[in-house]
């Protein structure tokens, strides 16, 4: 996520130690060639990598001249470290790079410009969208750019910038790549620009399904109101055979329509077939107030089927279980075979245990067969 990517960043390659790295700074700050120090493309990658730094705006010189200069390896390396620097000019300095003449130049820029910091997320939108307008396929069967525009579309996913907007929305209307699309479908609700409202209600429409429920998806996070009639046409289960759309569209309909939603949410309940997609609806329903639906998300933790909606449905009682729901994901903690539900049971009982200020050592009364 933007708000939490410089803590996140992926490990680069393995420090050198403190001295070396002194070294390095020196033979840059003293400018006694522009070369990294290095006899091998090993060694040189290495002295790359190690000039990463936040902010390090001294450092981009001899990362733009190993670039120029040095073979593939110590290339990729360069690029990731000027990524890493992540300000402004070295923002430009990856522009200077991103028409360079070899497609891996340009692939590895489209990929640093994700990790650069978020003062610079404007610049680096910026150039990632001239990117893409230069990366199209060129007719049928000639796509040697392919690569570079997933690259591109992943990276304003990263940078969220609204100048992304048109070109996310003219590879949502027009890319044959499913990747591609739904990069942009999930990056379009992350915008929550309504601009984005029409194409998302077509891709519902005319898209495979795993695009149609990303695109629902989208539409309850942009949250305007003209998408609640494809998001109740989404929800019905004449309409809709895939169960994940139809979770997501329950998801949808509370962010969109509020206490409003909750006759629709209970009508579709009771006719859903599917565990994870009433998991989905039990849990809107919840939120918006209805107290009823907790019990369905207790039998569910005990009864699901599959491990993957037992454990969605701890997530959900972790947020809004009743105080009696702790019996119910205590029993799934200690008898559920499945290790990710019993995880996400045990989250949900320490969550109850503050939330209701209850004794761990003693089980609370709770529903269906948890106290037998």
């Amino acid at each position: 996520m933007p708000s939490m990517h410089r803590a996140g960043r992926r490990p680069g390659l393995p420090c050198l130690p403190f001295l070396l790295v002194v070294v390095i700074v020196a033979a840059v700050a003293c400018g006694g060639g522009q070369g990294l120090p290095g006899k091998t493309p090993d060694e040189k990658a290495i002295a790359a990598a190690e000039l990463g730094i936040n902010g390090a705006d001294e450092n981009i010189p001899v990362l733009l001249h190993a670039v120029e200069t040095e073979p593939e390896l110590v290339q990729t390396s360069a690029i990731v470290a000027l990524g890493r620097i992540g300000t402004p000019a070295a923002v430009e300095a990856l522009g200077k790079l991103s028409n360079h003449e070899a497609r891996r130049i340009r692939l590895a820029v489209a990929q640093a410009l994700q990790d650069v910091l978020p003062e610079a997320y404007p610049e680096a939108a910026k150039v990632l969208v001239e990117m893409g307008k230069h990366c199209l396929p060129r007719g049928p069967g000639k796509d040697p750019d392919r690569e570079i525009r997933r690259a591109v579309v992943t990276s304003l996913a990263v940078v969220q910038q609204p100048i992304g907007l048109d070109y996310l929305l003219d590879r949502l209307r027009n890319d044959y790549d499913e990747n591609v699309r739904n990069t942009a479908v999930k990056t379009l609700g992350r915008l929550k620009d309504p601009r984005a409202v029409d194409v998302l209600i077509d891709v519902f429409h005319t898209d495979n399904t795993h695009n149609q429920a990303w695109a629902i998806e989208s539409l309850g996070e942009i949250g305007d109101p003209r998408a609640i009639p494809t998001v109740k046409e989404a929800l019905d289960i004449d309409v809709t055979y895939d169960a994940i759309v139809r979770g997501k569209a329950a998801w949808a309909l509370m962010q969109l329509a509020g206490k409003d939603a909750i006759p629709v949410l209970e009508e579709a309940l009771a006719k859903e077939p599917d565990d994870m997609a009433a998991v989905r609806m039990a849990h809107a329903l919840a939120k918006l107030g209805v107290k009823e639906a907790i019990p369905v998300l207790e039998d569910r933790l005990l009864h699901a089927e599959r491990e993957f909606a037992r454990a969605e449905a701890a997530r959900a009682l972790k947020e809004v279980g009743r105080k009696e729901s702790f019996a119910v994901v205590d029993r799934a903690f200690r008898e559920d075979r499945s290790g990710l539900v019993k995880k996400e049971a045990g989250q949900a009982a320490l969550a109850l245990i503050r939330k209701y200020h209850l004794e761990p050592g003693k089980q609370e009364a709770g529903s269906g067969e948890e106290s037998r």
